[in-house]
């Protein structure tokens, strides 16, 4: 089991004497103390955001459940303590959902008939992080699905397009993202259409359409390599 380190002792112990004597010595409750020592711990880097619940648990000897509600009970009691610009949050938040690892994993929790229908299984493990991708669905017109566990939204391609599009992460002209679809399967049909048209007259929609017909096409067949080059393009700061 992995000690929890504190990265800045003092940063952290200022913070927190400052805080309990601002509402006033004894003023908080035990509640309101754990959570904010767990906020701090992660505002510190001692606990990452990243890391699953299980593994937490572990760290601090309580079970997942209440690791869960820590996250989720702290963020909405101390969400001041951690200041994140919203667009930074889920450029985050996606970086770390988006991977192959995580991406194999949420796809236990989803049938095969929402894969063949282009429904992508995140798993995310963090509540706030949960709400905060849930409100960027939300945003976009759509909404989330869940199946079989409550930690795994299914989210249809067209809707991580909309996310993209809405938050600025696509590359804005058509032609550079026609070029980096040709690298990625220039065997594909929707690929071999689309530069079958003048370039120079492309339109956004038409290689949007084309994005979004190769994603449903390789969540349906499981082919991970290509799906994780598409992301790469809807999102170009996906680690990997």
């Amino acid at each position: 089991m992995q000690a929890i380190e504190l990265k800045d002792p003092a940063g952290f112990a200022e913070e927190f004497l400052r805080l309990t004597l601002l509402q006033g010595f004894q003023s908080l409750t035990k509640r309101d103390l754990e959570l904010l020592i767990f906020v701090l711990l992660e505002r510190d880097g001692a606990i990452a955001r990243s890391e699953s619940n299980f593994a937490v648990a572990s760290r601090l000897r309580v079970t997942p459940a209440k690791v869960k509600a820590l996250r989720r009970d702290g963020y909405a009691r101390w969400r001041a303590l951690v200041p994140e610009e919203s667009d930074a949050a889920l450029q985050r938040i996606v970086a770390t959902v988006l991977t192959e690892a995580n991406l194999r994993s949420g796809a236990k929790h989803v049938s095969e008939r929402s894969k063949k229908e282009g429904f992508l299984a995140i798993r995310i493990e963090h509540p706030d992080d949960q709400q905060q991708f849930e409100q960027a669905i939300l945003d976009v017109g759509a909404l989330p699905v869940y199946e079989r566990n409550r930690d795994v939204v299914a989210v249809r391609f067209d809707t991580l397009l909309k996310i993209a599009e809405k938050w600025g992460y696509l590359q804005p002209d058509p032609k550079a993202i026609a070029a980096e679809l040709n690298k990625l399967s220039p065997a594909a049909e929707e690929v071999a259409d689309l530069l079958k048209k003048d370039l120079t007259k492309l339109r956004w929609q038409e290689v949007r359409n084309a994005l979004n017909s190769l994603g449903a096409k390789a969540i349906a067949s499981t082919a991970e390599g290509g799906l994780k080059g598409l992301l790469k393009i809807v999102f170009p700061f996906i680690p990997g």
